[in-house]
């Protein structure tokens, strides 16, 4: 069904090329958020709607918060740790890798403190990406390939199902997934956008529920499905192009939308005029708080 919902933009959030990986740190109680062209970090603090911005040196792909302080930002060409307020990255090494023939991608961080990350050929055409799995001794494995685009990562309330999306085709697959060996099994199609074309999946998050959200590129909308698959709900979008989403707030009760100007023309822009903001609405649902990457 259509859900109504009153949909804002946030205040003083400045609009992105390419906005993405939207990321709630509980600890600090702030939003981060990128900038893939733009080479931006973002953080909002909603308790006082102040929003800084963090130049990159590279092309960020994704950040998660760790359990040591500071964040972990994975880029198109690799890792590394810093603290938001200060200068400077420290290298993290991505061994199995290969960058010379695709890119990091998005990322998600498993109940263990373990990131789940994953990657796409140089042109997002060719089924030669992996989801690799990083533990905090920052060894590094490959779990999956032949992926085309890898991109939303989001876990079921039991921890039990991840739920993967890539992009092109268009496919969202469910794994069983064992939390204490950090391993997955029993691949299976979990939503086929095949013959729903224009809109293909992006960024994806599970609330309280089980319910899967899930940003529809080209579609102008958010879906949330139910663990059997099911439609459960539409929301509209003044946004052709939401990328992912992310429940933040005290009460984990604000979905927040991340969304892109990236391939509108300048007619679409105008059309657009919210297109690359930040946007949050209250979805009806709470969501899960989202681990840290550490022990």
């Amino acid at each position: 069904m259509t859900a109504p919902a009153t949909i804002t933009a946030v205040t003083g959030a400045p609009p992105t090329v390419l906005g993405e990986g939207p990321m709630w740190s509980a600890r600090e109680q702030v939003l981060y958020w990128i900038d893939i062209v733009g080479r931006r970090l973002l953080r909002l603090r909603p308790a006082d709607g102040r929003v800084d911005a963090r130049e990159l040196p590279y092309a960020p792909s994704a950040v998660i918060p760790r359990a040591a302080g500071g964040l972990l930002l994975v880029t198109k060409k690799g890792m590394a740790t810093l603290d938001f307020d200060r200068p400077g990255l420290d290298s993290v090494p991505a061994p199995l890798v290969d960058f010379s023939r695709e890119v990091f991608n998005d990322a998600k961080c498993d109940a263990a403190g373990r990131i789940w990350v994953g990657t796409r050929d140089l042109h997002g055409a060719q089924p030669e990406g992996g989801l690799f799995r990083l533990d905090p001794d920052l060894s590094m494995s490959r779990h999956a390939q032949g992926l085309v685009v890898s991109n939303g990562l989001a876990w079921s309330p039991d921890g039990r199902t991840l739920y993967h999306v890539d992009t092109r085709p268009g496919r969202i697959d469910a794994y069983d997934f064992d939390v204490e060996r950090g391993t997955l099994a029993g691949r299976r199609t979990f939503l086929d956008y095949t013959g729903d074309a224009p809109a293909v999946p992006d960024g994806c998050t599970v609330d309280a529920e089980g319910g899967l959200w899930v940003a529809e590129l080209d579609g102008w909308r958010l879906r949330r499905y139910a663990p059997d698959g099911s439609l459960d709900r539409e929301i509209r979008l003044p946004v052709a192009k939401p990328t992912s989403v992310m429940f933040g707030g005290p009460d984990l009760a604000t979905l927040y939308v991340t969304s892109m100007q990236f391939g509108l023309s300048e007619g679409e822009l105008a059309e657009q005029p919210l297109a690359g903001a930040l946007l949050a609405l209250d979805a009806g649902v709470r969501g899960l708080p989202e681990p840290v990457f550490g022990p």
